[in-house]
């Protein structure tokens, strides 16, 4: 359990000093991609996806790594996510990368 805890917050804060250093933006990515016809954000998205899908396949048929999947909350899962993009609207920006920055500075 303690190694489970520990190594998510390394993995954790690793992805964000790496999001905040590259300015990555998910909301902004996805606008771009629209509006300014400029798809490098969203490229790199799908790039972290597909990287982190095959690390943890990897893990998984290494045996370091037992996924059991469990039911799934929908409700919950739409409610959040309402709130989540609620949240990002109401603070004008991402919750990964340039909002947070602003927050910071």
């Amino acid at each position: 359990m303690f190694s489970m805890i520990l190594s998510g917050l390394i993995c954790g804060a690793l992805l964000g000093f790496v999001m905040q250093r590259g300015r990555f933006c998910l909301t902004g990515g996805f606008r771009d991609m629209y509006l300014a016809k400029n798809n490098r954000m969203f490229y790199a998205l799908l790039i972290a996806i597909s990287v982190q899908s095959v690390g943890v396949f990897a893990l998984i048929q290494a045996g370091l790594l037992t996924y059991e999947a469990g039911a799934f909350p929908w409700l919950g899962t739409v409610i959040g996510g309402y709130i989540f993009g609620l949240g990002i609207v109401l603070a004008g920006g991402c919750a990964t990368g340039p909002g947070i920055a602003r927050v910071r500075d």
